[in-house]
């Protein structure tokens, strides 16, 4: 039985890293920020963002054969 979902608490936690990175934005406004989240961040997000959907894929087709084979 699965009792967590990784691709559920990643989208947690990359919400949190957001926020954080938000808050650093107010801050620092200048050209390494905006080479940072061109080059850095932007692509994070991304591959992170793919990474969870398709892990949250693997859960649903996991949850779907545990559910099958329950006896």
């Amino acid at each position: 039985m699965i009792h967590t979902r990784p691709d559920r608490d990643g989208q947690e936690q990359l919400r949190l890293l957001a926020a954080a990175r938000e808050e650093a934005a107010r801050y620092w406004q200048d050209e390494v920020a905006r080479q940072f989240d061109a080059g850095r961040w932007t692509p994070l997000v991304q591959q992170s963002q793919a990474y969870l959907e398709a892990l949250g894929a693997l859960m649903d087709l996991l949850e779907t054969a545990e559910r099958d084979t329950e006896f």
